[in-house]
């Protein structure tokens, strides 16, 4: 099994795991907070962190970048091997929506989880955003998440500099 420290697993520290989610209550999080979050002004994606939700009712994790001079095709292209040298497994690219899914694959120990990936153009400037939804029952380390949320987006490239 691949060493994937974004992965929910048994450490008390970071995780616990119940079996009492559902995947409704994941896609609903994920729609919260992409409808209702306000947009952050920020100028990292560390800034740009944020997490809504609890262990009790499951948690959305979201990060952003802002990369100039970037497709949405080429961002979702470098996206993928940046995400499966990470054992997260593509399911989807939709390209002109702008959305790509992703997972972190299932276990022995749990399901696998959602990471939902937005991408949209304003002008030249791309904004991607990734969200990683927690069921409930299930406690993710924030500084854990935020570490591979952002270690992914800071990797995107713009054009000039691939």
């Amino acid at each position: 099994m691949p060493n994937n420290p974004m992965m929910v697993h048994h450490d008390i520290d970071d995780c616990f795991i119940f079996h009492s989610s559902t995947n409704m209550r994941s896609l609903l999080l994920t729609l919260a907070l992409i409808c209702f979050a306000t947009p952050a002004v920020a100028t990292t994606c560390e800034e740009s962190f944020q997490k809504k939700g609890d262990f009790f009712n499951g948690a959305a994790f979201s990060a952003r970048v802002e990369v100039e001079g970037l497709s949405i095709e080429r961002a979702f292209s470098q996206l993928r091997p940046i995400l499966a040298r990470e054992s997260i497994r593509t399911i989807s690219t939709d390209v002109s929506t702008g959305v790509m899914k992703a997972e972190n694959p299932a276990t022995a120990f749990q399901r696998a989880l959602p990471i939902d990936v937005f991408a949209s153009a304003d002008g030249t400037l791309l904004t991607v955003e990734m969200i990683f939804t927690i069921p409930s029952g299930v406690g993710a380390s924030r500084d854990t998440v935020k570490k591979y949320l952002c270690g992914a987006l800071n990797q995107l490239l713009p054009k000039s500099k691939e």
